[in-house]
């Protein structure tokens, strides 16, 4: 497996995080989220939202967050992994299916839910319910999603999807920098590259990187100068990648992983060449650890926990 010592396998997994301190491992599946010791790979913890979507450790490994595919949001202490609080959606808001993002502050997520005014991201308390409306995006068909925590910047990076008046869906970025507040949101866009599969932040080189399709761009720290782009297609790899499904990089930066419906690639950022290409069908999910050690690959089928031995 992408020429890796494989350290454990599992059944099917969307998703695969382990805990800041590698101590905790999660994978969901299609009704329950598995939770192993990763120290003698015991399962220790078997929960049950229906249908787990994205779900998180705090950055104290205190609490694992669980957002299922509704919107509802499950948070289970670590100390015994027993279920502590639920929020669902009510009459002023609703929850949406989609990705969160934890903050350093105990029991508070940036989150998007749909209000009056439509879609809007909000710092919501986990402990007592209450929610900061932090934007105010004109409702035309928004979509808010988490892409990354940038943490040289100290800061959440979200992509905002809407349809211009010309009928046509675009795309802008949205940082939200700590302290969170309304004062701390700022919007970028480009005029050349109005929307994209998935975008994320290189911080060891300042410059953000795109992925369109098979198309992968690489853009300054301002987001407003194309500084190189590639097409997967045109390089000496078969062209039958399937479907886009998710995009991480190495906490070095030095490298960054692509998954594809039917194949994983893993490239290196000074090139951009495909250094690792494994034919997975229904791949899914493929991310590198907190420490780069490990690499984490989901399918709908089986899921993996690799050696990494790129470093």
């Amino acid at each position: 497996m992408l020429q890796m010592n494989v350290l454990k396998k599992f059944k099917t997994s969307y998703e695969i995080k382990l805990s800041q301190n590698q101590r905790f491992l999660c994978h969901s599946m299609g009704s329950k989220t598995i939770v192993y010791d990763t120290s003698s790979w015991e399962k220790i913890a078997e929960l049950k939202p229906n249908n787990p979507g994205n779900f998180y450790f705090s950055q104290n490994d205190d609490y694992l967050y669980i957002k299922n595919t509704t919107g509802t949001i499950y948070v289970y202490e670590t100390a015994r992994f027993q279920l502590v609080k639920t929020i669902k959606s009510n009459k002023k808001f609703q929850f949406e299916e989609g990705d969160f993002a934890i903050t350093d502050s105990p029991l508070l997520i940036l989150d998007t839910l749909k209000t009056y005014n439509g879609r809007q991201l909000v710092l919501i308390n986990i402990e007592n319910g209450e929610y900061n409306v932090l934007s105010e995006f004109e409702d035309s068909i928004t979509l808010i999603h988490f892409n990354h925590f940038i943490k040289a910047e100290n800061t959440y990076l979200f992509t905002l999807s809407y349809v211009n008046n010309e009928g046509y869906r675009v795309e802008k970025i949205v940082k939200v920098k700590e302290p969170i507040n309304k004062e701390s949101i700022e919007v970028l866009d480009n005029l050349e590259i109005r929307n994209w599969d998935s975008i994320i932040f290189n911080s060891s080189h300042n410059v953000y990187i795109v992925v369109q399709d098979y198309d992968i761009v690489i853009l300054d720290g301002q987001f407003k100068e194309i500084l190189k782009k590639v097409c997967l297609s045109e390089q000496d790899y078969p062209d039958h990648f399937g479907y886009f499904q998710h995009m991480h990089q190495s906490n070095d930066g030095r490298y960054f992983i692509l998954t594809y419906s039917e194949k994983v690639l893993i490239l290196r950022y000074d090139d951009l060449e495909p250094i690792v290409v494994e034919e997975l069908q229904y791949a899914c999910f493929g991310e590198f650890s907190n420490d780069d050690r490990f690499i984490s690959i989901g399918t709908w089928e089986n899921g993996y926990i690799l050696e990494n031995t790129l470093r």
